[in-house]
């Protein structure tokens, strides 16, 4: 058996060091002298992913790097670890690319073999998320979504923009385009990251359900693992109940938050009989009476001003709302309402800055569970949205964002 010192895998990872710099720095006469004559090059992937196949020899491969930055803007990349012997060396870490052929930002882990003869390297061979950059090659009318399986539960999301990160979480019955206004703007200056909840949109969810805990905990790993990094918390109803057990209990995870039209109460107990209705048509009524439901619904929870001033917007949302699944609408109102319980003695624990925006006509949230919530946290502000509901990132867009921003350059490190 041979066996590898510690002095033999420092020499063969130098010579990866040596080629990431390089690689970074755009020398390709460096890149060229780090390559042996012969070679081999494995990027599997599908065709259509410019830099995929298989190439033998220095000169295709130098070929292939000046090809590179022709098709791909580096937004990310980042090596976190080193693993190996004398000749064989695994860089493990994640990147984000733009497509410049598409305009599409898409990130992947991923783990480089690299064979080291000499001081030179003989094979590379790259593990990437492939079928993802094969999407993001392709020419779409909307960005890339993508997806990741959490604790068992398949989350959609979208990875929109470039900065500090920025994380959306929507209320019961809608999905991640709420927030489309807000995204559409911030993402100049901030990546987003805006997600299905369970059951909503293209993300899944368990057919047994589901708690806000739960969510709170799956976002706290996605946080962990795919960003490395604090985000800023923006969660509507649902999502702000979900935020505020994620603020609280997984600290490390947040630099900041905004709350929307939510509370920390449990649901009062005068509204369960008509919740239980609701629940019902949810689960086991027509398609008829789940298009009253929504179209009452609508009515109860946003402003007639907005009803009657976005005529376009307000049959986006309803038809957002008639293309949920039933049976995953009815689980999502249990755990938005009747399991969610009382959690105000969590608000104490949040320590970094939280704005609370609140219509002065939500009727599902009213404005005082809003001042409560600001009031005892211990780093609160409060705005109130006059002649706006319960969806104030639909009803006062323009507003919302510019609070938002507003907020974000205030408390920016």
């Amino acid at each position: 058996m041979q066996t590898t010192t510690s002095q033999d895998f420092s020499a063969s990872r130098q010579v990866t060091e040596n080629w990431f710099s390089a690689f970074a720095a755009g020398d390709i006469a460096r890149l060229t002298q780090l390559l042996c004559e012969d070679v081999v090059w494995h990027v599997d992937g599908d065709p259509g992913v410019s830099t995929a196949g298989l190439l033998q020899g220095r000169n295709k491969v130098v070929a292939w790097l000046r090809s590179f930055p022709q098709n791909f803007l580096a937004r990310e990349f980042v090596i976190s670890h080193y693993y190996g012997d004398h000749e064989n060396v695994l860089a493990v870490g994640r990147f984000r690319h733009t497509i410049l052929s598409t305009g599409q930002t898409v990130g992947s882990d991923m783990v480089i073999r690299f064979t080291v003869r000499g001081q030179q390297i003989s094979r590379y061979q790259i593990y990437e998320d492939s079928l993802l950059l094969k999407q993001a090659f392709t020419v779409q009318p909307q960005p890339v979504h993508q997806q990741v399986r959490i604790n068992g539960t398949v989350y959609r999301y979208l990875d929109i923009g470039e900065g500090p990160i920025l994380l959306f979480a929507h209320g019961l019955f809608l999905g991640g385009q709420a927030f489309r206004a807000q995204y559409s703007g911030l993402s100049q200056n901030y990546r987003c990251i805006v997600i299905d909840m369970p059951g909503h949109g293209q993300s899944g969810h368990s057919p047994s359900g589901w708690t806000l805990d739960d969510i709170a905990e799956d976002l706290a790993l996605m946080i962990e693992e795919l960003f490395q990094q604090p985000v800023t918390f923006i969660g509507q109803s649902q999502g702000g109940m979900a935020g505020i057990r994620l603020a609280a209990r997984f600290p490390q995870r947040i630099q900041r938050m905004i709350l929307l039209g939510t509370s920390a109460r449990e649901e009062p107990a005068d509204r369960m009989a008509v919740w239980q209705q609701r629940r019902e048509i949810l689960h086991s009524g027509t398609q008829q009476q789940r298009s009253q439901l929504f179209t009452s619904l609508q009515q109860t929870l946003n402003s007639s001003r907005w009803l009657e001033n976005s005529p376009h917007e307000a049959l986006e949302e309803r038809q957002l709302m008639l293309q949920q699944d039933p049976q995953a609408m009815a689980l999502a109102a249990t755990a938005a309402v009747f399991t969610r319980g009382d959690i105000r003695p969590l608000l104490a624990d949040i320590r970094v800055p939280v704005l609370v925006i609140c219509g002065e006509k939500d009727p599902a949230t009213p404005p005082e569970l809003s001042i409560e919530i600001a009031d005892t946290l211990p780093s609160g502000e409060l705005a109130l949205l006059p002649e706006t509901g319960h969806h104030p990132m639909l009803e006062s867009a323009e507003q919302v964002t510019g609070l938002i921003r507003q907020f974000l350059s205030k408390t920016d490190h």
